[in-house]
């Protein structure tokens, strides 16, 4: 017979939460080997985001409603394989040319745990590109409104001392 375990306290789910959040990285077994996907470090990702710089322009028109769905990102691998096995072997310590030879439910599973291991980079990057376009725009429009002009000298009053 079959014994309920007990859920486990709010504040074990809310750390683990928290800990996934500060230390993403996970483990899987693909093609016989373990491989630990971890998140870009800084100037790591520096470097991945200058390669990755058109898979980050369409992630930001992929979400310009403000979401960002795994359905809409997975259909972007496609459109930047350039780049995608790159970027995404790199972040599991594995040569590109190994994930080829992963079935196709493994790669999925790769590559859906490298983009949630790494979303909050992606997301990071795609908001940098937000804000940047956002303060551009701003600076435009402040440098397009001019104010009245002077009138012209032959208008201008005297005043009595000078009269």
């Amino acid at each position: 017979m079959a014994t309920k375990l007990p859920a486990a306290p709010a504040s074990e789910t809310a750390a683990a939460d928290d800990l996934a959040i500060l230390h993403p990285d996970r483990t899987l077994v693909l093609g016989g080997r373990t491989i630990v996907l971890r998140e870009y470090g800084f100037f790591e990702g520096l470097d991945v985001a200058d390669r990755a710089s058109a898979f980050i322009a369409d992630l930001i028109a992929a979400s310009d409603d403000g979401a960002l769905r795994y359905a809409q990102v997975r259909r972007l691998f496609g459109r930047h394989r350039a780049v995608i096995p790159a970027i995404a072997a790199q972040a599991g310590d594995v040569d590109a040319a190994w994930l080829e030879t992963l079935a196709p439910d493994e790669l999925e599973l790769y590559l859906a745990t490298w983009f949630a291991v790494n979303a909050a980079f992606f997301v990071r990057e795609v908001l940098a590109e937000l804000r940047e376009a956002q303060l551009l725009a701003a600076g435009a429009s402040a440098g397009a409104i001019s104010s009245p002009d002077s009138p012209p000298p032959a208008t201008a009053t005297l005043s009595d001392s000078a009269a």
